[in-house]
């Protein structure tokens, strides 16, 4: 039986996580906005109003995860429905991080092919609001619509009742989603410029990667990694160039001032 004290807990734990990953990243952008100006995406800046509709949204997105989550996946299990475990000693360390690696890499197969549905003509009224945000910040991260909430929030409930999961798990899960997702709505390109040659990383999206998406919402629909948009040929023909072309401007800019 669930109690007001988990209800609460739930909404507080998304929440904040939501706040203090966005909020977070949203104040080093702006203390740093001098010497990342190179990288920086789009010309064009978000407006208040922009702000303000993805922070109200993306509460709400926030508050419904947490329900969801709740009732989906702690209820279900006290009712003895599903395969969460409450003991780590149940299962091996090496089981543990396996099952979040191979969570992580199901759910944004899962993310792919869902975010591809959400832009069909009978789905994509859920969408719209999340492309609202044509220059996206970090605060857009959670700025569903509540029906695309639905879509997304599913996944976890889903892989609970057929993989062997731990809280724990299902918690360092869900910090690896927000951190990936508010890094994807940055504006500013926040990845290293060795993923420019590196074969070991130029499979994971990129912060220009979704900010393209943004721009044309028909490429680039991958959430972790590159390779379902590789596979169905939905990648930006201009991403590796507009990569390129932000990392490079601003190692120029750094030249500059160490020169300076």
């Amino acid at each position: 039986m669930l109690t007001l004290a988990q209800l609460h807990t739930a909404l507080l734990h998304d929440i904040v996580k939501y706040l203090l990953f966005a909020g977070g990243l949203a104040l080093l952008l702006f203390c740093l906005r001098g010497r990342l100006a190179g990288r920086r995406i789009q010309m064009r800046r978000p407006q208040w109003a922009d702000y303000r509709r993805e922070i109200l949204w993306s509460l709400c997105t926030a508050s419904l995860f947490a329900v969801s989550s709740l009732v989906g996946i702690v209820w279900l299990a006290q009712q003895g429905v599903g395969q969460l475990y409450w003991q780590l000693s149940d299962y091996s360390a090496a089981y543990a991080l396996g099952s979040l690696l191979l969570m992580i890499v199901a759910h944004d197969a899962y993310f792919y092919w869902a975010h591809r549905a959400l832009h069909s003509r009978w789905l994509r009224r859920l969408h719209v609001l999340h492309h609202c945000s044509r220059t996206p910040s970090p605060w857009a991260a959670y700025a569903f619509h509540p029906g695309e909430a639905l879509t997304h929030v599913l996944f976890p409930i889903l892989f609970a009742q057929l993989v062997p999961l731990h809280p724990f798990v299902l918690l360092l899960w869900s910090v690896h989603m927000i951190a990936r997702n508010v890094v994807g709505h940055a504006g500013y390109e926040l990845f290293p410029r060795v993923m420019l040659h590196s074969g070991w990383f130029n499979w994971l999206t990129t912060t220009t990667h979704h900010d393209l998406h943004h721009q044309n919402g028909r490429y680039n629909y991958g959430l972790y990694f590159t390779w379902w948009d590789r596979c169905c040929g939905t990648e930006h023909p201009q991403y590796a160039q507009r990569l390129a072309q932000a990392l490079q401007h601003s190692a120029n800019e750094q030249g500059e001032r160490a020169g300076a």
